[in-house]
């Protein structure tokens, strides 16, 4: 529902002008607008999550295999004399993985039906229009001034933050890509591709992903390219992404 108001909201002045301006009948400008809200917004989304079950389809899920890289490094069990990455342990690890698979063919069948909802609601938006959106304002506890305010602020927010968000995450992705290409990180498309979506958490941020990456590269004894690959994720790659996103950002919700 929150989506679907969302897309709405971005949407509004070309349903307006199709059906005001152009006098074209409503069911059909909805129709063209909630089509090129799919091509636009949710064939990317479901090209992303295709992307993402594809490139866990083919991770190796060996514990031989996964504890290879790090054998000649060893640098735990040199120092503590524990060796954390025994073969019980990684088959343990290996053991959880099915719970994690169940639990993302759920999430994906649970986003195949709220796509579905999404669209519904989308195009009967559309349909509803003005009398819609006077319905709501006249639910809404404020007068006339007031109410013009609150909406004009929820426009902005929503405006910025679809628009703003999605940017941000998609240029730190791919700033990130030229990183991991330069220091010769391992699966660069699917490195970036979590980049993508590390970016929008707090604190952390990109972070969660070119970290890991830099211990394992460091780990298997390439150092240069891991302290490279932090200097760029720490100081270069999250600066340049947040400028060129907020001026692209400020420039596109103006």
């Amino acid at each position: 529902l929150l989506g679907a108001l969302t897309i709405y909201i971005l949407v509004r002045k070309q349903m307006m002008y199709l059906s005001d301006k152009r006098k074209m009948k409503r069911s059909i400008a909805a129709t063209l607008i909630t089509a090129e809200a799919i091509l636009c917004f949710l064939v990317p989304l479901g090209l992303v999550v295709w992307l993402a079950v594809v490139n866990l389809q083919n991770i190796n899920l060996d514990p031989q295999a996964i504890i290879a890289p790090f054998e000649a490094a060893n640098i735990i069990k040199a120092k503590t004399g524990y060796y954390i990455l025994g073969k019980d342990t990684v088959a343990y690890v290996i053991s959880i993985l099915p719970r994690i698979g169940q639990a993302i063919m759920g999430g994906i069948s649970s986003f195949a039906v709220n796509i579905f909802v999404l669209v519904f609601v989308l195009y009967f938006m559309l349909i509803g229009g003005k009398k819609m959106e006077q319905y709501v304002n006249d639910l809404l506890p404020f007068n006339d001034d007031n109410t013009q305010n609150v909406i004009h602020e929820i426009n902005m927010i929503v405006r910025s933050n679809a628009i703003g968000i999605p940017l941000l995450a998609v240029i730190q992705g791919g700033v990130a890509m030229i990183g991991y290409w330069i220091f010769g990180a391992p699966n660069i498309l699917f490195a970036g591709f979590l980049t993508c979506f590390a970016s929008i958490i707090p604190m952390v941020g990109t972070a969660l992903v070119w970290f890991p990456i830099a211990v394992y590269m460091a780990l298997i004894g390439n150092w240069v390219q891991a302290i490279g690959l932090a200097i760029y994720g720490g100081l270069i790659g999250g600066f340049l992404a947040a400028l060129l996103a907020g001026f692209a950002a400020g420039y596109i919700v103006e």
